[in-house]
C-alpha cells in the first residue's frame, strides 16, 4: 500500500478503482487508505485539514481503527496482523515510524490521489495500537473464526457505537 502524491494516479495505469477502506501496518508504518467514489470538496478538505478523531475498539480477535475527519460520520476499518501478507507484515517496533498514521484519500472514479496527510498519534494512542497489534501477532489465528467474529460485530454495532465503546481516543487538529 503506497502513500501516493496528491494530484497523481494512485496506481499507475489504473484510472478507476474499487471503493474500499484499508488499514495496514508495514515496514513504512501505519497506513490508512480511503478509496471513495463521488468525492465532494468538503470531504477532501475534511481529510486534508479537518480535525481528525481516532479511536481503537478491540473485539475478540479484531482490532478496529475508528476515524472521522471534520464533520464526517465515524468510519471503521478492521485489522488483523495475520491477514497482512507475510512478505510485508512487521511488528510495530520494526516499522519505520510507529507513531504516525499516514492517510491517503483516492477518488475511485478517476484513481487520482486527492489528499495525503500524516497524523501524529499521541503516545497513549500509539502505545495502545502498537501493543494491541503485538499481542494479536503473538496469538493464534483462525481465518474462519476471524471472519465469523467480524460479521458478528458488524451485525451488532455501527462504527459510531464502536467509537463510543472504544478504549482509547485521540484528536488531532
Amino acid at each position: 500500500m503506497r502513500a501516493g502524491k496528491a494530484g497523481q494516479l494512485y496506481e499507475s495505469g489504473q484510472n478507476k478503482l474499487e471503493e474500499k477502506i484499508m488499514y495496514r501496518l508495514d515496514s513504512e508504518g501505519h497506513r490508512l487508505l480511503i478509496v471513495k467514489a463521488g468525492l465532494i470538496n468538503q470531504e477532501i478538505e475534511n481529510i486534508q485539514n479537518g480535525m481528525a478523531t481516532l479511536s481503537i475498539y478491540i473485539d475478540g480477535p479484531v482490532i478496529f481503527l475508528l476515524f472521522r475527519f471534520g464533520t464526517e460520520n465515524w468510519n471503521d476499518v478492521p485489522f488483523s496482523w495475520h491477514t497482512v501478507p507475510r512478505g510485508i507484515r512487521v511488528y510495530p517496533e520494526e516499522a519505520a515510524d510507529s507513531a504516525i498514521l499516514k492517510v491517503t484519500l483516492v477518488n475511485a472514479d478517476d484513481g487520482i490521489v486527492q489528499a495525503v496527510r500524516e497524523i501524529f498519534m499521541t503516545p497513549e494512542f500509539a502505545n495502545t495500537l502498537n501493543s494491541s497489534i503485538t499481542t494479536q501477532a503473538n496469538g493464534s489465528f483462525n481465518g474462519l473464526s476471524y471472519a465469523k467474529h467480524l460479521n458478528m460485530v458488524y451485525n451488532q454495532y455501527t462504527a459510531g457505537a464502536m467509537a463510543d465503546m472504544a478504549g482509547v481516543h485521540m484528536v488531532s487538529l
